[in-house]
């Protein structure tokens, strides 16, 4: 299993040690990533696949699930980690967002004929 002082130093490798280096698409590709392996590591069977019907869970739900389970873990340390990735992956999404709303301002939307 991953710990803490992995994860660091596994950040701090891809994108410096005071994040310099992070940018939205470099922090979704890093995620990408670590998640196979997380996944892997953990035993857990198949990803979430998020479908569209009314049988399927929301993603509000799938959220909501991940923080129950979390509140369950006997391991802090590993509570922790997926924590702060989540955290760490909304924090960029945000930015992100914000991005993208800048360079409309600044250009305005393209014109679509």
């Amino acid at each position: 299993m991953l710990t803490i002082a992995e994860l660091r130093e596994l950040v701090r490798q891809e994108f410096g040690a005071r994040l310099e280096r992070a940018t939205p698409a470099s922090v979704r590709d890093f995620l990408d990533r670590l998640q196979v392996r997380l996944h892997k590591e953990s035993g857990e069977g198949p990803p979430y696949v998020l479908e569209q019907g009314e049988d399927q869970a929301s993603y509000e739900e799938i959220v909501g699930e991940f923080f129950s389970r979390v509140l369950e873990y006997d391991n802090p340390e590993q509570a922790f980690i997926l924590l702060w990735l989540l955290a760490f992956e909304q924090h960029f999404a945000m930015l992100e967002e914000d991005y993208s709303q800048r360079y409309l301002t600044l250009f305005g939307e393209a014109e679509s004929e």
